[in-house]
This record gives structure tokens, sequence and C-alpha cells, in this order.
């Protein structure tokens, strides 16, 4: 089956192919296809069978927040430097938290995307809107989990319900408190604080991919439309939310927000573009011209197909083991025969 990415549905393959130069291959590696944008990332590590990416969109951000540092007139280099080491250190914990969730349901999970206001883990939970929910909710659920401890250390070093109470889209000011400046330990502490706080307001309260917000909407809808229908309102429900939020952040001049608004409304545009292309035929879904809709999938027979696949692959593993022995297996297929075995028991 072809691998799927959790955040839209997107199939892709970022392996550079055979006869390409050194510069091609660097380029498809960090940008996949080139079509859909949640793929632009840098490689940079791999640990417990998960790939660590870093968007590009992160790497620019991070640049350009670092040169605007130095302005005189801004918060300074040294003030800076903490809120982004507590960003990316924070996005990859959410990312983890998608990982962990996912696999406790049962799926699996091999890369995360790191990006400015959350990332895009690529999860594949079993298909079914509770599942799905369940691996949505696992990272912002980290931040939730660190926010009560990071605000009481705020308080505690700072004895101030000011630099606790904060207005997110304002950290300027806060950095100009004594309060959180007058040690570094404090700034540190501080800077973590805030960007938790950050991470989880957008990821709970803005519903637009890739926000955990339009997964989590979504997953709901899913119960009662089915899953790419589902994918299809979210998505729209994401696009109208990113003119709202872009209109906001010009009102205020707050160029985060534009920023936000233009990413996340061409995922969710990207993400609407797929699904019309799939011209699956449900209700109230044009489909492009000279594609017609298709008679809807038959249930059984698509279960019947997941279990054929599931024993193929099954049959492959212990293959492998009878050739290559219990120890040559990678971690996705130690799960999968572990699947395997506990539903051979329930049965």
């Amino acid at each position: 089956m072809a691998d799927e990415r959790w955040d839209t549905g997107i199939d892709y393959d970022d392996r550079p192919s055979g006869g390409s130069s050194p510069f091609r291959n660097a380029i498809r590696r960090v940008f996949g296809d080139g079509e859909n944008p949640l793929t632009w990332g840098f490689p940079l590590y791999s640990a417990w069978g998960i790939q660590v990416k870093m968007h590009l969109a992160l790497a620019v951000f991070i640049a350009a927040r670092l040169i605007w540092s130095l302005d005189p007139d801004n918060i300074g280099f040294g003030l800076m430097v903490p809120m982004l080491v507590a960003l990316f250190v924070l996005v990859l914990a959410h990312e983890y938290g998608h990982c962990i969730a996912c696999r406790w349901t049962g799926g699996e999970a091999d890369e995360i995307m790191l990006w400015p206001l959350g990332g895009l883990a690529s999860c594949r939970p079993p298909e079914h809107w509770k599942d799905d929910l369940v691996t949505t909710v696992g990272g912002p659920a980290v931040n939730a989990l660190l926010l009560a401890p990071l605000g009481l250390a705020v308080y505690f070093t700072t004895w101030s319900t000011s630099a606790v109470l904060i207005n997110p889209l304002d950290p300027g000011y806060y950095l100009g408190m004594t309060e959180i400046t007058s040690s570094w330990v404090k700034l540190w502490i501080w800077s973590f604080y805030y960007m938790n706080l950050v991470l989880l307001l957008f990821n709970t309260l803005v519903p637009m991919f890739p926000m955990d917000a339009g997964r989590v909407l979504q997953a709901l809808l899913w119960r009662r439309q089915g899953r790419d229908k589902s994918l299809y309102t979210a998505a729209t429900v994401g696009l109208a939310v990113a003119v709202a939020l872009a209109v906001v952040g010009m009102i205020f001049e707050t160029l985060t927000l534009v920023l936000v608004a233009l990413f996340c409304g061409l995922t969710c545009y990207t993400e609407r573009r797929r699904l019309r292309l799939l011209a699956t035929g449900w209700d109230g879904v044009m489909a492009p011209p000279g594609m017609g809709p298709e008679t809807p999938p038959d249930p059984e027979l698509a279960r019947i197909e997941r279990e054929s696949e599931a024993q193929a692959e099954l049959d492959r593993i212990l293959a492998k083991i009878s050739t290559e022995g219990l120890a040559a297996l990678s971690g996705a297929e130690r799960r999968t025969l572990k699947r395997a075995t506990r539903r051979g028991r329930e049965a």
C-alpha cells in the first residue's frame, strides 16, 4: 500500500531516483514532488524508527526572526535565541506525542516534519475516526501536560502573575519586563512557557489544516460523513478560517497571523484540490470536468481487500523470519506481527 500522509492523506515518495545529479537529488529531498508544500523539509536525524525533518517554513522562520532581532528597535538576539530553542524543542515533543498516540492505537508512525506552529507527523492509525482522533489529540496533550508545570515555574521564579497571564500575540511586551529578563534562568523558563502556550492555543483553537483543531474537526465529521467527505468539509472550513485569520492579522498588523493564514490556506486548498481530483462523487461535491462520479465502494469488498493485504504482509514477514531470523525485522514489521498475534488470540 502507498505510504499515506496522516495530515492530508497525500501520497508521496521522497526517495531520489537513479541517474539524477547530486544537486537534483538534494533538491528532491527538500521539496519532494514539488506539488505538496507539506513535504518541503530538510532531514535532521532518525530515532525509534522515526525520521525527523525540519520544514522549509521553520528554517525560514528561524532565520527571519534572528535577522529581525538584530534591529536595535527589536527585542535583541539574546532574547530571541531562547524563544527559538524553546519552539524547536516543544514542536518536537508535540510531534512525538502524535507518534506515541498513533502507535498506542495500533498504527504506525515513521516521520516527523517540524514547522513553526506544530508539525506534520506521518502517522497511519487504524482507519477509524476514533483512532484518528486519539492520534490528533496526542500532540496538544503534550503541551497541555506541560502548561501547568511551566506556568508554576514561571510564577515561582518571577513572583509575577503578569508573567503567567499573558497575551500570546505580544511577546515583546513581556520580554521588556525585568521580572523575566533579570536572569537567564527566568528568561529560558518563560520562553518555554510562552512557546508552549502559543502552540497549545493555535493547535486547539484554529480549525484549519494542518492545525490539530482542523484534524479534530475532520475526525468528528468522519463519524457521520465518511473519511474523504469529512476531509473535504474540514478543508473548506479551514479555507474560510484562513481568510478570516489573514484579515485579522492585517487589521492588527500581526505578520505572524498573516503568514500562518497563508500557509494553512495553501494546505487546505491543496487538500481540496486533491479530493476533487479523486472524483468520488459525494453529494454536493462536483467532480472536475470530464470526470464523472464513480460508484461508491462496497464496504464488504473493501474489508476483504484490507484483510487480503494484511494477510499478504503477514506472510511476507513470516517468510522473512524463516530466512533471516526475528532480529532482521524492522520496528514496523514487529508491530505488524504483534497486532496479528493479538488478533489471532482474540479470534
